[in-house]
Order: structure tokens, then C-alpha cells, then sequence
């Protein structure tokens, strides 16, 4: 268990280093490389870091030969014994890093759980048959087959979704109008489209096991503003300039009534901050997909998976004992010489 303990520490010791790394060159790129790029693509690509960040305990070793001298082995014995005595300091920072993340998890459901049986529990059936028939229609245009509920809340004054499994879109009581309702319903629902909740779920997830590094709520944070210019993207394409006026005068009446509430699993999280970079990506042309970059970028990114290290295969004894070579037959006849003598 120990064993275990240390190895899945210092792979997540590795993967976070790996990762801070590629978080920091991601965030160069986008802001001078990746700008000619689609929102989808600038959003997208934060799951080759999601990913292998989550997926930190599939490492593979690569073992190639170094012949290395014989007077190098009592050297070697030294370096294996002070590598034993730093273990303990290993595994204390591994179980203190699991007993953390344990914390947090159980937390973070606490508190998701509370305020989603909340909002649901305050919740009411939205009778208006208006209000039912555009969103009926929007279900059809947008091709969504999930059962995704539409119900009005008091506890949430701006819109949003909520839901991996049993999904919902709340919709506060305010007299929005047709062309507004129209515009709002559709961002909630293109959310769902492109699986939003589940990614903010993995990005949740990041952040609880990497709760250490701070580069990790620099990416939330990002994913989060890449998500809303996303979605912003999927609902105009290919809108005119008039229906872009009127989604971004829906998405300013939705922000100036919102609480600017952070919860982390919400569709849409509308913050004032954030409000300058939407309305400007809104007037803008859709960029590049990408594509080819995002491939390219993920095959770096699996080499990583891969830990190179060397042996040598002059020292019999070593290989031995991660069972490369077997044992010869004089080692055996030593081993039962030993066992006859302890018994006699």
C-alpha cells in the first residue's frame, strides 16, 4: 500500500510539473497565436490539459541500455540507499495530499448537493404557453434529445442550466421579451449541446485533486470565460449583425441582474468582468478551426505519458530484481546451499 501510495504521489508530482508547464505555454499562445482561432477551438483545447492532468496514474516506462563501469556499483548502492531514506518524506506528503483532496471532495459534493436540491426544491412548473412553445422549437432547431426541464426560479435571478443527469433551466421571473427569452433559452441550451456541464465536472475535478497548484484556478478561470465566448460563438453562427445586437442587449440585461454568483457547475456564470471580452467576440468573425493544431498539440502532449529511464545490463543483480533476467543455475545452487544450511 505504502509502495503504491509513493508511486501515485511522485506520478502527480510529475504530471502537475509536466502541466504547469503546458498551462503556461497554452496561455502565451492564446493570447498572441491562437486569437485567428475559433472560440470552440480556444475552448477545446484545454481538454488535452484536462485530461492529462485526470488520467496523471497512465505513465509508461521506456527502460533503454547504459553500460555503465563496475566501480560505479558501490556508488550506485549509496544513491539507493539515501533514495530509501527520503521515501518516508515521500509518503507522509502523499498521504497529507489524499487526506487534503479527500476534504475537499466530499465538500465540494456537500455543497454542490445542498444548492442543487435548493434551487430545485424553490423551483416551479412555468405555465406560460408562450414562453413552452419557443422552447419546444429551440429543443427541435437545436436537435437536443435529452429531457433537459424548463422551470422558473426565484433563487436564481439570472438564467442558467444545471444538471449532468437530470438536467434543468431556470429561468427567473422577469418579463423578458420574446426576442430576449428566444436568445437566453438558446445559450442555455447550447451549453448543454456542447456538453458544457460535464466539462466544467472534469475541470472541477482538476482543481480538487491539483488543489496545490495555483496555475490549475488560473485554467479554471480561463476554461470558464472560454466556455461563455464558446457558446456566445455556436448560438450566432451565422446570425446577422441585427440578431447580434439584440443577443448581446439579451446578454447585458441578463448581467446587470445577475449576482455575479460563482458556483462552478452552472451553465452560465454571467460576470461583469468578463462582459468587454463577449460583447467584442460577439462582432467579431468566427476564426479558424484549428484543427490540425489541436492534433498536433495532443500528440505532444501524449509523449508525456512516457517515462524514460536507463539501466544498465552489466549489473546482473539489478536486472534480476525487476525481472528482466532470470536467475542462473549457480545463483540457485547458492540459494539451496543457504536453505540446507539454515535448516540443518
Amino acid at each position: 500500500m505504502n509502495n503504491y501510495m509513493i508511486y501515485v504521489f511522485e506520478n502527480l508530482i510529475k504530471t502537475t510539473i509536466v502541466c504547469s508547464l503546458g498551462i503556461c505555454l497554452l496561455l502565451f499562445l492564446k493570447r498572441y497565436v491562437f486569437k485567428k482561432f475559433s472560440k470552440r477551438f480556444n475552448y477545446y483545447i484545454w481538454l488535452v490539459m484536462v485530461f492529462r492532468m485526470l488520467l496523471f496514474l497512465f505513465n509508461y516506462t521506456v527502460i533503454y541500455e547504459v553500460k555503465e563501469p563496475k566501480e560505479n556499483t558501490v556508488g550506485n548502492n549509496i544513491t539507493q540507499i539515501d533514495i530509501s531514506t527520503d521515501n518516508n518524506l515521500v509518503l507522509y506528503l502523499a498521504y497529507l495530499w489524499l487526506f487534503v483532496t479527500i476534504v475537499i471532495a466530499v465538500y465540494t459534493f456537500i455543497k454542490y448537493t445542498r444548492f442543487k436540491n435548493l434551487v430545485v426544491d424553490v423551483s416551479y412548473s412555468i405555465e406560460d404557453n408562450d414562453v413552452n412553445c419557443i422552447y419546444k422549437n429551440l429543443l427541435k432547431e437545436l436537435n437536443i434529445k435529452k429531457k433537459i426541464e424548463l422551470r422558473g426560479s426565484d433563487e436564481l435571478i439570472s438564467p442558467a442550466g444545471m444538471g449532468l443527469f437530470k438536467s434543468y433551466i431556470f429561468l427567473p421571473d422577469y418579463p423578458y421579451s420574446r426576442d430576449e427569452l428566444s436568445w437566453i433559452l438558446k445559450h442555455e441550451l447550447m451549453h448543454f449541446k456542447n456538453k458544457d456541464i460535464l466539462i466544467k465536472f472534469l475541470v472541477l475535478s482538476v482543481k480538487i485533486i491539483y488543489w496545490f497548484n495555483p496555475l490549475v484556478y488560473i485554467m479554471s478561470n480561463k476554461v470558464n470565460l472560454d466556455c461563455e465566448l464558446c457558446c456566445d460563438e455556436s448560438v450566432l453562427t451565422d446570425c446577422s449583425l441585427k440578431d447580434k445586437k439584440e443577443y448581446a442587449l439579451a446578454l447585458i440585461k441578463s448581467i446587470k441582474l445577475s449576482r455575479n454568483y460563482n458556483s462552478g457547475i452552472l451553465t452560465t456564470e454571467f460576470n461583469k468582468t468578463s462582459l468587454e471580452k463577449r460583447l467584442d467576440s460577439i462582432v467579431k468573425k468566427k476564426g479558424k478551426s484549428g484543427i490540425l493544431v489541436l492534433l498536433i498539440l495532443f500528440t505532444l502532449f501524449s509523449v508525456t505519458y512516457f517515462n524514460f529511464e536507463s539501466i544498465s545490463f552489466d549489473n546482473s543483480n539489478s536486472l534480476r530484481n525487476i525481472g528482466i533476467l532470470e536467475k542462473s543455475g549457480a545463483d540457485l545452487k547458492e540459494e539451496n546451499d543457504i536453505s540446507m544450511r539454515i535448516v540443518n
